[in-house]
């Protein structure tokens, strides 16, 4: 018996040895220390031009970057910077991210541009960097910051929000209330807010813009009283929110070619006459001293692409406060100018321009915005003109 306490009280003793020796020798303890190396923030594109369509779903940028900052495993705040090109980010934009990577969308992106001062419709600068720390913002590291182009677009503020499609329906055009509506009644999207159409309308007439080529569908688009004037007035939404209000659009007293234009900013319709539908040419060409070539005759290079059966784009360096015309063909008949001196650089009306029209050599030289690059849709379907950067 007393030889199985000895063996215990030895076992014992070398259990407590160990305990102290492991309890005495000095462990490694890892510790947090500030990135040693610059670390990055990587944007997907270092230049956006945002779009105003669709804004709230489409991914306008995205930034990646390593999490491990800090040479342990330990909770770490990281905070995505950004500010104007000239800023300190003592008064941009910021927002905590995690997850090694973060996505904004094009109204995101939007918003903060304009609000740290880029001009919409201009190519403007922001600068990116990221922020980490730890606990109690210790240990504080940036990384190198990234430059990016964007191109905000105007934030508009609609009367009503804008439909998908609209039809001129009713007894004052071809289709006199039947269905399907024909494609000549279908109006043109001509940029953010407006749609627009050439069309014949008869005489003491009546049409309403619905939305479905179809069938009448909630809602529908008509004057907002009966009192409208026939060159144009305010529109509403008809329909079962509503209680079905508005009156029938009343055309004026005389047969003829019509432009009509919808503008969803004010509520507003406008119906002015016209010289004559408007064809597509086989072939169109810009021209004049705001262009590469000057009045020169156009060559290749400054042809028009035709998108389909009354669009055509074309992207251009043009130089701005100077003119120019559009050509179809590779002299001046048939040509469209402005149909206004004081067309809307960035977005007007059209009109024919030759020997022949009415009058002959009508129209006005367009006078190209700032300075730059642009993309030109010419629809002449709507007789529009639009240009975008």
């Amino acid at each position: 018996m007393k030889t199985i306490l000895n063996i215990i009280t030895i076992m014992l003793v070398g259990i407590s040895c160990l305990t102290f020796q492991a309890c005495t020798d000095d462990d490694p303890v890892a510790v947090a220390q500030a990135p040693s190396d610059e670390k990055q923030v990587v944007p997907s594109t270092d230049a956006v031009v945002l779009e105003q369509r669709d804004a709230d779903n489409q991914t306008a940028i995205s930034f990646t970057w390593d999490e491990a900052w800090y040479g342990v495993s330990t909770p770490t705040t990281f905070t995505l910077q950004i500010d104007a090109e000239n800023g300190d980010f003592s008064n941009g934009v910021n927002n905590v991210v995690t997850g090694g990577t973060v996505s904004y969308t094009h109204s995101q992106l939007n918003a903060y541009a304009i609000k740290l001062g880029l001009e919409p419709e201009a190519v403007g600068k922001l600068k990116v960097r990221l922020k980490g720390n730890l606990k109690y913002d210790e240990l504080v590291a940036y990384t190198a910051e990234e430059m990016i182009s964007v191109t905000p677009y105007k934030t508009l503020s609609l009367e009503f929000p804008m439909p998908t499609n609209l039809y001129l329906q009713g007894g004052a055009v071809a289709s006199n209330w039947g269905y399907p509506i024909p494609d000549e009644q279908m109006m043109v999207q001509v940029d953010d807010h407006r749609f627009a159409l050439i069309l014949e309308l008869y005489e003491w007439g009546n049409f309403a813009f619905i939305t479905n080529s179809a069938a009448w569908t909630d809602p529908a688009y008509k004057a907002e009283t009966d009192m409208e004037p026939y060159e144009g007035g305010n529109f509403i939404p008809s329909g079962a929110e509503n209680n079905w209000g508005g009156s029938d659009i009343q055309t004026p007293g005389a047969t003829g070619t019509y432009k009509v234009i919808m503008d969803f900013t004010q509520g507003t319709f406008i119906v002015s006459p016209e010289a004559s539908l408007m064809d597509a040419p086989a072939e169109l060409f810009i021209t004049g001293e705001a262009t590469p070539l000057g009045w020169d005759a156009p060559d290749t290079s400054q042809q028009f692409t035709q998108v389909d059966d009354h669009t055509f784009t074309l992207t251009v360096a043009l130089e701005g406060g100077k003119t120019y015309a559009l050509l179809t063909e590779l002299g001046w008949d048939l040509a469209y100018k402005g149909k206004t001196a004081n067309e809307n650089p960035m977005a007007g009306d059209l009109k024919a321009s030759g020997p022949n029209t009415n009058p002959a050599w009508g129209g006005f030289d367009i006078v190209a915005p700032d300075t730059g690059t642009y993309t030109i849709t010419v629809n002449f379907k709507a007789g529009t003109f639009v240009l975008s950067l």
